[in-house]
């Protein structure tokens, strides 16, 4: 088991310089609430625990890393270029520890694949463990962990968060527990009568980059707000409340968020694409002989309110393009793509690297 780590960028010297950024121990997510997300319901006889986490440096370790690489290597910050080290998630695994040492996995889950690399962890719980998972989400260390098996670079590593010291450390000392006397109904999904709903269809990407989760919310006929949360398409609710309006709270991968606001027509309630500010962005780069190799690192960095993003993408033939999905909060790009190119030739000769800037979503390089 490997100890504690802290991450750690490895430097290539070539012009420009980049540096390559390795995570180092998993974190607990918080809820837009700043409270840490995790949880026990107990419900009769049964009980099940969720817990979400991620395995990625926030904003404040990654600029303190560059700054010390810029010190060390006497550059600009300005001059480095970040990318994502050689980071290969194979699962993650949710695993309880009794006090005798003895451990039962009790859920796994691949992780987002991507950076932040989250992992949403729900798993039963059997009435023997629930005492211990009780203490650790109450903050007891030792006792529930959420463990990464990976690859950095060419090393197999495992790297565990252990919740209850998580917690703990939180600034919320709200307990993570709760449960109920009798077997839980399911939430009611829509509040409002049937003759004060509206149809609901949701088109947007929601669950997939940019957009991890999406809360829909307003006021019912009666002046009574409610919230429905929307993990996927296929999870949102066949109706809602009517109203004239309705809040999006677009949420991001990295905990961040903005909110958008939308207006029912006469079919009623539509989530689609330009609902949630999310815009197409694709990148071309005609003319290349069929051998040719173009790799690229793009970077969204949002003017407004938006989801910043990274995308790591090689462009093949013969179509010699690809496309994906930002989340600008506003009808357009409304910010910058920095796309950094590797490229090959079709005679396997290396081309200069360069950098292509643009604040329209369609790059040509």
């Amino acid at each position: 088991m490997s100890s504690h780590s802290s991450p750690r960028l490895l430097v290539d010297r070539h012009d420009p310089l980049t540096v390559r950024l390795l995570p180092g121990d998993p974190v607990l997510d918080l809820s837009p609430q700043g409270v840490p997300m995790a949880s026990l319901v107990v419900a009769g006889a049964s009980a099940s625990v969720q817990i979400s986490a991620h395995w990625w440096p926030d904003r404040d370790e990654t600029a303190a890393l560059l700054a010390q690489a810029a010190e060390e290597l006497k550059v600009a910050p300005g001059e480095l270029i970040i990318a994502i080290g050689g980071v290969k998630v194979h699962g993650v695994t949710l695993n309880a520890r009794d006090d005798g040492g003895a451990e039962t996995e009790l859920a796994e889950s691949a992780s987002s694949g991507a950076p932040p690399y989250t992992t949403l962890m729900t798993a039963p719980v059997e009435p023997a463990l629930v005492p211990l998972v009780e203490e650790a989400l109450s903050g007891s260390p030792g006792k529930l962990f959420v463990r990464f098996d990976a690859t950095l670079e060419t090393e197999r590593v495992q790297r565990e968060l252990d919740v209850g010291q998580a917690l703990s450390a939180a600034p919320s000392a709200e307990r993570h527990t709760f449960a109920v006397s009798a077997p839980a109904k399911p939430p009611e999904s829509v509040p409002a009568p049937p003759e004060a709903v509206l149809p609901l269809r949701v088109t947007a990407p929601v669950g997939d980059p940019p957009v991890r989760r999406l809360d829909l919310s307003g006021t019912d006929a009666a002046g009574a707000p409610w919230t429905v949360s929307v993990t996927a398409p296929d999870t949102a609710p066949a109706r809602l409340p009517a109203g004239e309006g309705l809040r999006l709270t677009v949420h991001g991968d990295d905990g961040s968020s903005y909110e958008r606001t939308a207006a029912p027509d006469a079919s009623g309630w539509f989530v689609d694409d330009r609902a949630l500010g999310v815009v197409t962005v694709t990148c071309e780069a005609p003319g290349r002989d069929a051998g040719a190799a173009v790799a690229i690192e793009a970077w969204y960095q949002p003017a407004g309110d938006g989801l910043p993003d990274h995308r790591s993408l090689t462009l093949t033939a013969p179509a010699w393009s690809a496309s994906w999905r930002v989340a600008s909060g506003r009808d357009d790009l409304d910010g910058e793509l920095v796309v950094d190119v590797s490229e090959t030739d079709g005679g396997g000769a290396t081309v200069p690297k360069r950098t292509v800037r643009s604040t329209t979503p369609h790059v040509r390089i």
